[in-house]
């Protein structure tokens, strides 16, 4: 909840108020309300449970909490699908909130010569970011 009292994240648990006002920052738009859509904790950890919850699902913020409480994750604009593609999205970025380093929350651009490999699809997979599997 921000210091109007809106939430911008309703229905999660891992994001406190200044991370839901950070990401809505390095989304461009500052009053962004969002849908929980998935909830692995919730849904399920496998690749089926998030498919069945996300495909044509666009665009999302993947929010990831590590064993070790960190936070971070990536967003695009390109809706899920299962067909097993790289896909093209200039609009995607991953980005860190709470991490081992003690970096601020930043927000990491996709190299402009790899966007069409900014988010992989794939029905044996979760969420994948980058043509490295830099999120997987």
């Amino acid at each position: 909840m921000d210091r109007l009292g809106v939430i911008y994240f309703p229905n999660g648990s891992l994001l406190q108020p200044e991370h839901q006002r950070k990401l809505n920052e390095f989304y461009g738009k500052i009053y962004q309300r969002w849908e929980l859509i998935y909830k692995a904790s919730h849904d399920g950890f496998d690749a089926n449970a998030f498919h069945s919850r996300c495909n044509n699902q666009g665009p999302t913020m993947t929010i990831i909490q590590s064993n070790n409480n960190y936070l971070f994750g990536g967003y695009t604009s390109i809706p899920w699908t299962s067909d097993g593609s790289y896909k093209n999205d200039t609009t995607a970025f991953l980005f860190t909130l709470i991490n081992p380093h003690h970096i601020s929350p930043t927000k990491y651009l996709i190299n402009p010569d790899k966007t069409g490999n900014a988010v992989y699809h794939h029905n044996d997979d979760g969420p994948i970011f980058g043509s490295n599997h830099d999120i997987l």
